[in-house]
């Protein structure tokens, strides 16, 4: 049995795949199995794993028909054999020392789940991402205050909230807890599949533990999932905020998290029709339309929206009903006379403070 099992679900990434695959055979903690699940490529990613397979026996192969994201994963989890799983995406790469610091800190915190920090990449920058987290351990009421309220939503329209990416990747879980909490990604879903196994595993961790290392780093791929036109996207999205009420419904915690959960999907549905309308779907306009009112039509999403709370600090306490209804003060009136008058005086004074401020000034006849 290894300590580690990671599991990568590959689909066309035959470019990234290398650097991937070799981020994860630098690792300092040489006790790891490496479980790679060739979710169905139509490029040569498959040839890439057997022949790195062949390099390291800690690699082993799957190939299966594409059947999505989450269903990969799953194939990794039924065959890992490791004390605790962790995921890597195929177009990422870690730091060597990742799970070595990572099962350190599990291990010595005796934790369900351990979290790092991490790099957000692209071709000019390396942005690190950090947990505003003070503790570097959290029991049940600290997990849901601090990391599951925040990676379900915003309670509040104004970004007041620390967001929580609910990514797996920066991860590292136990088997035996997964295993007994029946953990694993919704099949058919690809699209924040890892959201809803991670909100679903810290509503059942009864302590997890933070490592301040940014040892993950997630690369800004153009083509991936999450950059180009998903067709079914709404629909996903839908299925993932009802996994997301059942969890938090069974948790007891459907008051304290309705306003982020209504909040989630309204940005849900600003998501779906931008997917809608960008340059990259290939649908004719009466298709994209049709969409968007489909969108905007959902009773879900109506519902959400007039139920939300204002926005904080957008509206001040309504006043008493005296004081709203305070007779105006009088305003005193002028006569022609007397208005004309007081104009004649204004013009005098202007002139006189003319004078004293420029002496020398004529006055044109």
């Amino acid at each position: 049995m290894s300590l580690v099992s990671i599991v990568v679900p590959i689909y066309n990434v035959q470019t990234y795949l290398p650097r991937c695959l070799e981020s994860l055979l630098a690792q300092t903690l040489e006790d790891i199995e490496i479980i790679l699940i060739n979710d169905g490529s139509k490029d040569e990613s498959l040839a890439v794993c057997e022949h790195y397979a062949k390099q390291d026996k800690r690699i082993k192969v799957i190939d299966q028909v594409n059947q999505g994201v989450s269903v990969a994963r799953n194939t990794g989890l039924l065959h890992a054999r490791g004390r605790y799983i962790g995921f890597v995406d195929p177009d990422d790469w870690i730091e060597p020392n990742m799970y070595e610091v990572m099962t350190a800190q599990i291990q010595a915190q005796a934790c369900s789940i351990c979290l790092c920090n991490y790099y957000k990449d692209d071709k000019n920058s390396s942005v690190p991402k950090t947990l505003k987290i003070k503790k570097d351990v959290l029991i049940q009421e600290e997990i849901v205050a601090h990391l599951v309220s925040n990676m379900v939503g915003a309670d509040d329209i104004m970004p007041h909230y620390n967001f929580v990416m609910g990514c797996v990747w920066r991860g590292l879980y136990s088997k035996n807890f997964l295993t007994q909490h029946e953990i694993c990604f919704e099949p058919g879903i690809n699209i924040m599949e890892d959201l809803a196994f991670n909100v679903k595993a810290l509503l059942n961790a009864e302590k997890i533990c933070i490592v301040r290392d940014y040892l993950y780093h997630y690369i800004q791929n153009p083509t991936s999932i999450l950059h180009t036109y998903k067709k079914n996207m709404w629909e996903d999205q839908m299925r993932v905020h009802e996994l997301l009420e059942k969890y938090i419904q069974s948790a007891g915690l459907e008051e304290q998290m309705r306003n982020r959960l209504d909040m989630r999907y309204i940005g849900m549905a600003f998501s779906a029709i931008f997917n809608e309308v960008q340059g990259k779907n290939k649908e004719d306009m009466k298709n994209r339309v049709n969409k968007v009112k489909e969108i905007c039509a959902d009773e879900k999403l109506k519902l959400s929206l007039e139920r939300i709370r204002p926005i904080r600090g957008s509206e001040s306490p309504v006043k008493q009903e005296k004081t709203i209804k305070r007779r105006p003060k009088k305003v005193k009136t002028l006569s022609k006379k007397n208005a004309a008058s007081r104009q004649k005086k204004d013009v005098t004074q202007d002139r006189r403070e003319l004078k004293r401020k420029y002496p020398r000034l004529k006055r044109r006849r």
